[in-house]
């Protein structure tokens, strides 16, 4: 692999680090009036920030593809995926303070291959409450 090759994946991984923070910021702001129940805004926070956020790490860990992340952007990115289960969470009525690995949830995701599930594993958000939600709409 060329090195300007390497500086181009680098690049475009430093990118989208940095649109998945504004992204979060964004959500954070729309919400910052306390805690809310809502079924599909909670879904979207795993479809638009937490399922983006493990499927990029994954993708940077891809034998042959392997993108080194430096310390600090391994940080941004727990920072982020943190950010979005907290979120995810504030939706479900719950506060949590998300403190997780992006390599635990992306080898959940490899075993599950369920965003949802995973997100629900590691905030203990059971999918019965969810699913109460869903009902009572």
């Amino acid at each position: 692999m060329s090195s300007s090759n390497t500086d181009d994946r680098l690049d475009d991984f430093s990118d989208r680090i940095e649109i998945l923070e504004v992204e979060l910021q964004r959500e954070i702001e729309k919400n910052q009036n306390g805690r809310l129940v809502e079924w599909n805004s909670a879904l979207d926070c795993l479809m638009v920030g937490f399922g983006p956020v493990v499927a990029m790490y994954i993708e940077a860990r891809i034998k042959g593809k392997l993108i080194p992340i430096t310390p600090e952007q391994f940080e941004r990115i727990e920072l982020i995926m943190n950010g979005w289960l907290e979120i995810y969470a504030r939706y479900h009525g719950e506060d949590i303070e998300a403190n997780f690995s992006i390599r635990e949830a992306s080898l959940l995701f490899l075993e599950t291959h369920d965003i949802q599930d995973v997100a629900e594993m590691l905030t203990k958000i059971p999918k019965k409450i969810n699913q109460q939600l869903r009902g009572s709409r």
